[in-house]
């Protein structure tokens, strides 16, 4: 576990055999272009250029949810200390596995499609499916709360990192290999 001033970082019990598990359920799934729809002027057309990858959605009552709660509980316990009231949307499959695929710079915040009672997503988490080895590039890039630095995160398989949904991120290109993750988004009631 490792917290610091702007995110938390801890190894979760998924081991290769329980990701390859979570994978070939998921992957069985339909996956759907996961890039950015710009507006209707546009035709509601993908644009990749800030968003390219591949994504499912699980509901939040699948087993896996449980332990992705287990580490936003514990992030928040110790160190965020937010007033959350439940998970704001569905998990999020998310795969990326072409050549350049990748997410640019973003924050999580967002409103559409609220669940249980949450009026804001307030942590975001990222729980890592792949080993580093299975992939080059693919790091997560952190943008540090009131600074210009930044941390870069190639996370081992099973490792979770929990931050605030209103901080800048983005995970970079993909060279070769497959990277996979599981994305969410904790809420609660508005800031005050």
């Amino acid at each position: 576990m490792q917290n610091k001033a702007d995110y938390y970082y801890i190894p979760t019990k998924i081991d290769k055999i329980i990701a390859n598990h979570i994978i070939g359920l998921l992957d069985e799934e339909f996956l759907e272009d996961g890039g950015i729809t710009t507006s209707i002027q546009n035709n509601n057309l993908v644009n990749k250029k800030i968003r390219d990858c591949k994504i499912g959605w699980i509901s939040y009552t699948h087993w896996i949810s449980g332990v992705m709660v287990n580490c936003i509980i514990e992030a928040n316990q110790k160190f965020f200390k937010y007033d959350l009231t439940g998970w704001a949307n569905n998990i999020q499959y998310t795969v990326y596995d072409q050549k350049d695929s990748k997410y640019n710079w973003h924050c999580d915040t967002g409103t559409a499609n609220l669940l249980n009672k949450c009026e804001t997503r307030k942590l975001s988490i990222s729980l890592l499916l792949s080993d580093p080895n299975e992939y080059e590039g693919g790091e997560f890039q952190l943008q540090l709360c009131g600074r210009k630095d930044m941390i870069t995160i190639k996370p081992p398989l099973g490792y979770a990192i929990i931050f605030p949904s209103t901080s800048v991120h983005r995970v970079r290109p993909i060279k070769s290999g497959r990277r996979i993750s599981l994305v969410g988004w904790y809420g609660g009631p508005n800031f005050r």
